[in-house]
C-alpha cells in the first residue's frame, strides 16, 4: 500500500443531528446523522454487536467531509434505542436485520431522495448486510472485518476465550440479570438476552446463520444481491480471518466482490484488528481508500 498523497483541505462539517426513525414493526430507532455541506451521496453505517453508534463519528465526520450524508445509529435494545427495562427487551439480532438496518437505509432515501446510496457494515453489521430486503436500493456495500464467527474456526487464545463468553459468561449473567452486561469481559454494550442466545447459536455452530435463512432470517437477498462489495479484512483479526471470511461469502451468489487483505505492517503500525479500522489514526488511508472506492460507484 503507497502513501497517500496530501489530501486537499476538506469541507467543514456541521455537528451531527440527533434523529429517531421508525422500522416496519414500530420500534423507533435513535442515532446521529452527519450532513454534507456539498452531497454527493449517502452512507447508512451498519455497527457490529456491542458497539454504540458513538464509536463511528469520527469515520462518519469524514465520510460527510467527503460529501456524504451519514447516518449512525443504535439497533433495538441497545444505546440510545433502548426502550424501558434492558431485561425486559425482546429484541434479537434477526431483528436487527430484517427490520432496523432496512429502516435506516429508507429513512436515508426518504429524508435525500435521488442521492445513490450505499452501505458501509462492520463486522455483523456487513455479514447481516444482505438480509436487509431493500438491499438491492444500495448502490453499493463496503464490508469491514465481516465473516462468520464460528468459534472453533477463530484462532487460540481468542477461541478460548469466545467459549467462555458462549458458554460461561452469557449463560450466568442471563440468569443473575437477565441480559449480558458490559464488563472487564464483555468490553461492549450490554445486550438483551433474545441477542446474545441467537448470536451464540450461530457463532457455536459451523452453518452459522445458514440453518435460519429459511425462518428467522426469511426474505434475505444473499442470493439476489448483485452490488459491488469491498471486503475488506485485516490480518491480526482473530474473528474476521482467512478461513471464516471466505465462507461468509459463500452465500452470495451473484455479487460482484472485491476483496482485500491488510496488515499492520503495511501501515506501519503494530496493530489493526477487529475495530482498528475506525481509529482516526488511519484517516489518510484505509479511509480514504474505502471513500475513493465508493466515490467510483456514486459517480
Amino acid at each position: 500500500m503507497s502513501a497517500a498523497a496530501p489530501a486537499a483541505t476538506p469541507a467543514p462539517v456541521p455537528a451531527p443531528v440527533p434523529v429517531t426513525f421508525t422500522a416496519r414493526d414500530g420500534c423507533r430507532l435513535a442515532g446521529l446523522l452527519l450532513e454534507a455541506r456539498a452531497a454527493r451521496g449517502l452512507i447508512s453505517l451498519n455497527g457490529a454487536a456491542g458497539y454504540p453508534h458513538e464509536f463511528y463519528l469520527r469515520f462518519a465526520g469524514y465520510c460527510a467531509e467527503r460529501g456524504y450524508h451519514t447516518l449512525v445509529y443504535d439497533y433495538r435494545g441497545c444505546g440510545a434505542s433502548l426502550r424501558g427495562p434492558l431485561r425486559s427487551d425482546p429484541a434479537t439480532m434477526a431483528e436487527w436485520a430484517r427490520l432496523d438496518m432496512p429502516a435506516a437505509l429508507d429513512f436515508l432515501m426518504q429524508r435525500f431522495a435521488g442521492l445513490p446510496l450505499v452501505t458501509v457494515g462492520h463486522s455483523l453489521g456487513g455479514q447481516l448486510g444482505p438480509a436487509m430486503p431493500n438491499q438491492a436500493r444500495a448502490r453499493a456495500h463496503v464490508m469491514l472485518a465481516a465473516s462468520i464467527g464460528y468459534w472453533r474456526l477463530e484462532p487460540a487464545p481468542f477461541r478460548y476465550a469466545a467459549a467462555f463468553f458462549w458458554w460461561v459468561y452469557g449463560p450466568l449473567t442471563l440468569k443473575l440479570l437477565g441480559y449480558v452486561p458490559h464488563s472487564p469481559i464483555w468490553r461492549g454494550e450490554s445486550l438483551p438476552a433474545g441477542v446474545f442466545r441467537q448470536w451464540r447459536t450461530w457463532c457455536t455452530r459451523a452453518q452459522h446463520f445458514g440453518p435460519d435463512l429459511a425462518t428467522e432470517l426469511a426474505g434475505n437477498q444473499f442470493a439476489e444481491c448483485a452490488a459491488p462489495l469491498l471486503v475488506w479484512a485485516f490480518t491480526d483479526d482473530p474473528i474476521a480471518n482467512p478461513v471464516t471470511v471466505p465462507l461468509l461469502l459463500e452465500f452470495y451468489r451473484r455479487a460482484r466482490i472485491e476483496q482485500r487483505w491488510t496488515a499492520p505492517r503495511d501501515l506501519g503500525v503494530r496493530r489493526i484488528g477487529h475495530r482498528g479500522f475506525f481509529s482516526p489514526r488511519h484517516r489518510a488511508t484505509l479511509w480514504r481508500e474505502a471513500l475513493d472506492w465508493i466515490d467510483a460507484r456514486c459517480d
